[in-house]
């Protein structure tokens, strides 16, 4: 296992022991995150689910876009926010999981806070 793995997995495990959110950034199919392939990957398939319901939301409310979206599976809470700051033809997704239940305001807040760094 090379050094940056380890890195990486030190950075998810310390996250999990310390409910902390695991931030990723997503555009053009592909996601970034600091916390392994592995939860790179999970959040990839839960955003694609999430974004799909928020067309489906979007649609049924005869709104054009969902500009967030989030769920609770058990105890774990994800979750999807537009970066206003993407260029507007090719939008780049923030988003996060945590393996515990937050409220909407404080993730789509936290959401905010990573995308303004």
């Amino acid at each position: 296992m090379s050094q940056s793995s380890d890195q990486t997995n030190d950075a998810l495990r310390e996250a999990l022991e310390n409910q902390q959110l695991r931030y990723f950034r997503a555009s053009r199919g592909a996601a970034k995150g600091k916390t392994g392939t592995d939860d790179t990957a999970k959040f990839a398939e839960n955003l694609m689910v999430l974004q799909e319901c928020a067309l489906l939301l979007g649609e049924k409310l005869e709104m054009n876009a969902v500009a967030y979206a989030m769920c609770y599976d058990n105890d774990e809470t994800t979750g999807f926010s537009f970066d206003p700051n993407s260029h507007p033809h090719n939008p780049e997704v923030v988003g996060a999981i945590v393996n515990k239940r937050m409220p909407m305001r404080q993730f789509v807040s936290s959401l905010r806070d990573y995308i303004n760094r």
